[in-house]
């Protein structure tokens, strides 16, 4: 599995939501790739999952080459992007 996270410069929140990501991705025993990107480059990438901010979301809809979008609200909730980042993984392996 593939998963990007994306901010508009690819670097400090993206960062943080792969570190987040991966921290989440490791206590469920969970493999994936996971990458950075920017706005521009996130919704060009084959991957299964994007994670990013909620305005970014509603722009990459309809033109990204993921399979799940995933909008993040507060950066500093973990249980929110541990919550909406599990079931994209779900409806992924249950499609």
């Amino acid at each position: 599995m593939k998963i990007v996270t994306a901010c508009g410069l690819g670097t400090g929140t993206a960062l943080f939501l792969k570190m987040a990501v991966e921290s989440i991705l490791k206590k469920e025993g969970i493999d994936a790739n996971v990458e950075t990107a920017d706005a521009t480059l996130a919704p060009t990438m084959d991957a299964d999952i994007i994670i990013t901010a909620k305005d970014l979301a509603e722009r990459f809809e309809g033109k990204s080459r993921a399979r799940e979008i995933v909008a993040i609200e507060n950066y500093g909730n973990k249980e929110e992007i541990r919550k909406k980042l599990l079931d994209a993984i779900r409806r992924i392996n249950n499609a």
